[in-house]
């Protein structure tokens, strides 16, 4: 699908025909087809890059400028707020005054920003400040994500350490693996970005005025704060992963020393059974009307006496 937008009065407003209209500044590709691409490559001059090549991992594929072109690709979470997380690319290209965007998921910036951008002025003038109000946004989602998993962090902290009896450790587990996981894509994004940020500094420095250069410039100390922000959500998260498995550990715990207890406290009753329980011609107690009564009182007073002891040196 593509999607253009053109500039309306430092606003951005949508257009049927994007790459036919005159005055568009972003064109934005989610899951193109083979003949989108090739007519977004025919009418801007530019090659496209692959779902292959958006996915390698070294920076000359990522960032590089190509044709009087400048190509970023930087990795943004999707679907943080489902089930199922991952960590998408998205590739910026800046050509001439024009801004292309092609992404293969749908982050919650890119659904938040054109609605953001038409209805408020946000000085979006050419594809550079398109870019830089974009990049802002998806800055300010990324710091929004790590406040949701810092208030689920607090939830799931009061649940491993309720004073009214043990959480449910299972939930609490996955809980803490999903956020983690979480945490783990924001810090991949992060470094990304900030990448992303020193290399389009360079790219743009001479045809960028000094607004553009400054908001660059907060854009890189924001990500740096962020991922400094990131470390320590995770850190957090690992206490309260060693939390969880301390308490589990100690309720296992409780849990094997009342069945050794039990086990102590019925060995003496279990060696009378054993003693009465020999087959042997000659026992004082086999022809004594009080003999089977006996042994079970026996047996009983063992058990209780085992108890009182463990009581009363505090093993209970």
């Amino acid at each position: 699908m593509i999607q253009g937008y053109a500039v309306d009065g430092g606003r951005l407003r949508p257009v049927p025909e994007p790459l036919a209209t005159a005055g568009v500044v972003w064109i934005d590709l989610l899951d193109p087809s083979e003949a989108e691409e090739r007519a977004v490559e025919t009418a801007l001059g530019l090659e496209v890059p692959t779902r292959e090549e958006m996915a390698e991992i070294e920076d000359s594929s990522r960032l590089y400028a190509e044709d009087g072109a400048v190509v970023m690709t930087a990795q943004l979470p999707v679907g943080t707020d489902g089930d199922d997380p991952v960590l998408a690319p998205v590739t910026f290209i800046l050509v001439g005054d024009r801004l292309v965007t092609l992404r293969y998921h749908e982050p919650r910036a890119f659904r938040a920003f054109p609605h953001r951008a038409e209805r408020f002025e946000l000085s979006c003038t050419d594809g550079l400040s398109v870019l830089l109000s974009l990049l802002e946004v998806i800055v300010d989602r990324l710091a929004d994500i790590l406040e949701a998993i810092g208030r689920e962090m607090d939830r799931l902290s009061r649940a491993v350490f309720r004073p009214d009896g043990p959480a449910d450790y299972q939930a609490v587990l996955r809980g803490l693996g999903r956020q983690g996981e979480i945490v783990g894509f924001i810090s991949d994004s992060l470094v990304s970005l900030e990448r992303l940020f020193v290399f389009l500094t360079a790219a743009t420095a001479g045809r960028a005025d000094k607004d553009s250069k400054a908001r660059l410039k907060t854009l890189g100390r924001d990500t740096r704060f962020l991922s400094e922000h990131a470390g320590s959500v995770n850190a957090k998260l690992t206490f309260l992963l060693d939390a969880t498995l301390g308490m589990i550990s100690i309720e296992q715990n409780a849990t094997i020393k009342i069945f050794s207890v039990a086990a102590v406290v019925f060995l003496p009753p279990t060696l009378i059974a054993s003693i009465y329980g020999m087959n042997f011609g000659v026992m004082p107690e086999l022809s004594w009307a009080f003999g089977y009564p006996f042994a079970l009182a026996l047996m009983v007073l063992s058990a209780v006496l085992s108890y009182w002891i463990f009581k009363k040196r505090g093993w209970l």
